[in-house]
C-alpha cells in the first residue's frame, strides 16, 4: 500500500485551550477532517481540547476520546498506544483524514508523542502532519509580558517542579526558567526564589486563558496559599539582563 491510497493523520497542538489561540492551519485541520481523537483522563475533569474540537469540527466528525493510559507498566502503555494507532491504522487505510488533537505544542510533553512512536510502527509509509501549538508558559508570558529569552542567557523548561536543589542553581544562573506542575511545592518553590533574589523577575499564572485565570506578579501574595493553588500554574522567571554580542 502506498502513500497516495492512505488517509493523513494530523497532530494538532491547540495551545493552551483558549479557541482564538490556534494557527489557522491548525483551524482548517480540525475543520476537514473525518475523525478527530481527543486524549481524555479518569483522572481529571479537564474538558479544554474537547471545547475547542467541539468549536472548529464539521458536523459531520466524528470525535472520539481516547484515555490516556495510567498503567504503571511500561508494556502495557505501549500496548495501549499500539491498540489505537490499529485503529487509526484502519481509519487511514479508507483514505480518511484524522487528527489528534492534544493541549499546547503537539511535540511539548503531550501524549501525542507515544501515538505518534506507535503510528509510525504499524503503519510505517502513512503520511503524518504535526501542526504545533502555543505552550501554556508562551502564553503565560505573554498575558504578563514576561521575557522568556534575552540577549545570549539560556531558557530551561522544569517540566516538574519537584527538584528543588536544580531549581535553586537554575535560578541562581541567571537565565530564564520556567517551572510547571508546581502543585504542592508552591510554597517552597516561593522561598527558594526568593532566597536567590529573583522574585522581582518572577510571575505566576494559574489557568492561563481559561476560566479562574489567576496572575500575580508578586509572588509574596502567594505565601501561605490553599494547597490547590499550583494547580495548572506556571511560574515564569526572568533572565537577569544579557548584553548581545
Amino acid at each position: 500500500m502506498t502513500n497516495q491510497t492512505l488517509g493523513t493523520f494530523y497532530g494538532v497542538g491547540v495551545g493552551p485551550g483558549d479557541p482564538e489561540l490556534l494557527t489557522l492551519k491548525a483551524v482548517r485541520v480540525l475543520q476537514s477532517s473525518d475523525c478527530i481523537y481527543v486524549p481524555t483522563s479518569r483522572l481529571s475533569t479537564q474538558s479544554y481540547v474537547a471545547d475547542v474540537v467541539n468549536h472548529y469540527a464539521a458536523p459531520q466528525c466524528e470525535i472520539i476520546a481516547v484515555n490516556f493510559s495510567l498503567a504503571k507498566s511500561s508494556s502495557q502503555r505501549q500496548q495501549h498506544w499500539h491498540n489505537r494507532s490499529q485503529e487509526i491504522a484502519l481509519r487511514l487505510q479508507t483514505g480518511q483524514k484524522v487528527a489528534f488533537a492534544t493541549l499546547g505544542d503537539a511535540l511539548f510533553y503531550s501524549t501525542y508523542i507515544y501515538l505518534l512512536r506507535s503510528l509510525r510502527l504499524t503503519v510505517p509509509n502513512a503520511a503524518i502532519e504535526t501542526i504545533p501549538g502555543i505552550t501554556a508558559f508562551s502564553n503565560a508570558a505573554a498575558l504578563t509580558n514576561t521575557t522568556l529569552g534575552e540577549g545570549l542567557q539560556p531558557l530551561t523548561v522544569v517540566p516538574a517542579a519537584n527538584d528543588l536543589d536544580y531549581i535553586r542553581d537554575l535560578i541562581v544562573s541567571g537565565g530564564g526558567v520556567v517551572l510547571m506542575k508546581i502543585g504542592h511545592l508552591l510554597e517552597q518553590i516561593i522561598a527558594i526564589i526568593d532566597q536567590a533574589e529573583a522574585l522581582p523577575r518572577s510571575v505566576f499564572v494559574a489557568r492561563a486563558g481559561l476560566q479562574g485565570q489567576r496572575i500575580e506578579t508578586d509572588l509574596n501574595r502567594l505565601r501561605q496559599a490553599p494547597p490547590h493553588t499550583g494547580n495548572l500554574a506556571v511560574i515564569l522567571i526572568a533572565p537577569l539582563n544579557a548584553e548581545v554580542d
